[in-house]
Formats: structure tokens, sequence, C-alpha cells
């Protein structure tokens, strides 16, 4: 079953998705350093043992705070060796748009893929188009690796990317609208028995 991968931009959302116990919680925290809030993160993993914590882009930076993974962007890529993306101590993710992307990702030995956008997004300008389910769906059959859905998922396609057998599924902006850790706690119950899938509505 797809596991939620949750996407936050502020420290103070991370506490409130670490305090309601997602599987992954993703720190893309553009324009807050993270450096400042060290000794908090590194008490996560011991805090919070079943939350998995992800590091956007910065490799260095994931190592030092003892994240769970780091998850590059393609970009992110030239900036280091193959070599030192493939001893890296801690799990690498990457982001993929095209069959070319996912080609030049596997050379890193990542241990997962994120694929998108599935769905057209504003979160984030990525300047691909929506790739759509079908095609996240053929990604998924191919892929040895587990695939991260990523790209304008709500509560209304949230069965149709699911269905397609993907590993994990990342949401953004669909999570703000949780405002009170007991709301988002039974949607996550809703999840873990799929009845979510009666919501059409995002």
């Amino acid at each position: 079953m797809a596991e939620l991968y949750a996407i936050v931009g502020t420290m103070e959302r991370a506490r409130f998705m670490l305090a309601s116990g997602v599987p992954y919680l993703q720190l893309r925290c553009k324009d807050r350093p993270l450096l400042p809030h060290r000794a908090e993160i590194e008490e996560w993993g011991a805090r919070y043992p079943f939350t998995r914590v992800i590091i956007n882009d910065d490799l260095a930076l994931a190592v030092s705070l003892g994240a769970w993974g780091v998850h590059l962007g393609q970009e992110d890529l030239l900036r280091y060796p193959v070599a030192t993306l493939r001893d890296a101590p801690l799990k690498v993710g990457v982001s993929t748009h095209s069959d070319e992307d996912i080609k030049r990702a596997m050379a890193c030995n990542p241990a997962m893929l994120g694929f998108g956008p599935v769905f057209p997004t504003t979160t984030k300008q990525v300047g691909h188009d929506p790739q759509g389910v079908r095609r996240l769906r053929r990604v998924v059959t191919r892929s040895a690796l587990p695939i991260i859905a990523i790209g304008g998922i709500n509560g209304g396609n949230l069965a149709d990317v699911t269905a397609t057998g993907v590993a994990l599924v990342a949401m953004i902006s669909y999570l703000d609208r949780f405002s009170e850790l007991d709301a988002l706690r039974a949607w996550m119950a809703r999840w873990a028995d799929q009845s979510y899938t009666t919501e059409r509505k995002p």
C-alpha cells in the first residue's frame, strides 16, 4: 500500500507532521536555513523513530544532520561526483520527469525515484508537463525502485494515484488544509484502510 510522503517548507509544519506520525517527511525549506535548528533535527530520530526525515537538495547537510535521506533534483546531480552519491551514507532519492532522467538517476544508485508532476501543480515551477496517471503506472511497472508520485495530488485524485501501485505519494499544498492533529491523524487512518477513496473533493 502506498505511504504518505509529506513535504513541508517550514520548521513549524515539520513539527506538526512529526507529531502526527507521518511515515516520510521531506524538509524543503528553501528560504529558511536549517542549521539554526541542528540540535532539534538531530534529536528527531530518537523522538520520532517511525518517521523517516529527508533533506532537500543538500547532501552534505543531510549527512551532517543525521537525516534518513536526501532528495535531489536533476540539476543537483551535476554538483556531485557519481561515486559520492553511490557511496552516500544515507538514502538518496532523485526527481525524474522522463525516461532520460530515470536513466541518469540510476547511475547514482538511488534508493527511490520521484516522478512527476503527475497533475498540474502551482507549488513548484518544474518546467515539465503533467505526466498523468497512465504514464505514472508505466514507470511504476518498469522500475525496480520505489516510486514517489508527486505533483498536484489531492483527495480527489489520490485513489487513482495509489491504484498505480506507487510506493509513496508526495503531498504538499493539500496537507496545508490540516491545522489540527486529530484531523490529520483521522485522515491518515482513512488512508490506511483506504476509505479515502470515497473522498472526491480536494
